[in-house]
């Protein structure tokens, strides 16, 4: 089933990127408001660092398509090569863990400066990938996303999602979850540089039934971005991940697998 939705996958991304040439928008893009609905494809970079010293590099492929004014859907997929320890059977290089979303807005009033401004929902997959350390996991989540204004510079968002995980290629289900991941952006009319903006998102995940119940996670991401034109945009994320106590992954030296400690991805999008 997952290599299906792969395919599918790369193809929607290639058709997405063989557009990027059309027309590009006159609308002033605010990559900064993750509720704002535009059309977009891209790619870049994004190392992995695990507890026990091993790592993984990747490139990754990213589009987005916004089909009507309230509506779109996301791609991401990743091919990457793994560095550290690799046992019998475990993959090394090719096809990395991905994604789809499909993301609906409802009324939304932008013009609020401080103050509920409205809602959106999701539905978001997150699929493994071949290579060791993407494999073994794959979960649906469901849920809203209210935003709030603070402010001439801040926005504040609050997502809370239904989670449901499947163990490798979808063959045993491990259990229903909640996340809740707030988010706070920053995005200054006069920043350092052109359409500057800093996300703060904490997550935090919790399962509450199946071989899952009572484990989880928790991660921060640190995101910035910038507008290199006014149709390119540049973004950096840094994450750091937890355990389902709130506490750093031991370094895990010697072992043959371990915990996703940190990542950062670093992208480009061209929007059109």
């Amino acid at each position: 089933m997952t290599k299906s939705i792969r395919s599918y996958l790369i193809a929607a991304l290639a058709l997405l990127i063989s557009t990027v040439a059309a027309a590009e928008t006159d609308e002033k893009i605010d990559a900064s408001d993750p509720t704002k609905i535009y059309s977009y494809a891209g790619g870049g970079l994004k190392t992995t660092e695990y507890s026990n010293g091993d790592s993984l590099n990747e490139i990754r492929a990213i589009g987005n398509i916004g089909f009507s004014d309230s509506d779109m859907v996301m791609f991401e997929l990743g091919y990457g090569r793994y560095s550290g320890s690799i046992l019998p059977g475990e993959n090394k290089e090719g096809l990395t863990n991905g994604r789809a979303r499909y993301f609906h807005l409802f009324n939304m009033n932008y013009s609020i400066t401080k103050g509920y401004r409205g809602w959106a929902t999701q539905i978001d997959l997150q699929f493994e990938g071949d290579v060791k350390g993407t494999n073994g996991g794959n979960t649906v989540a469901l849920g809203v996303l209210p935003a709030f204004g603070g402010g001439a510079s801040w926005s504040f968002f609050l997502p809370l999602n239904y989670v449901s995980t499947w163990g490798s290629d979808f063959n045993n289900h491990q259990g229903h979850g909640i996340s809740i991941a707030p988010l706070a952006v920053y995005a200054p009319a006069e920043g350092p540089w052109p359409g500057f903006y800093l996300q703060i998102w904490p997550s935090y995940t919790r399962y509450f039934s199946g071989d899952l119940d009572g484990k989880g996670g928790a991660a921060v991401d640190l995101t910035t971005g910038w507008s290199i034109t006014p149709t390119t945009i540049l973004n950096a994320t840094f994450q750091q991940n937890f355990d389902e106590n709130l506490k750093l992954y031991k370094p895990s030296n010697g072992s043959s697998s371990g915990a996703n400690d940190w990542n950062l991805f670093a992208n480009i999008n061209f929007y059109f």
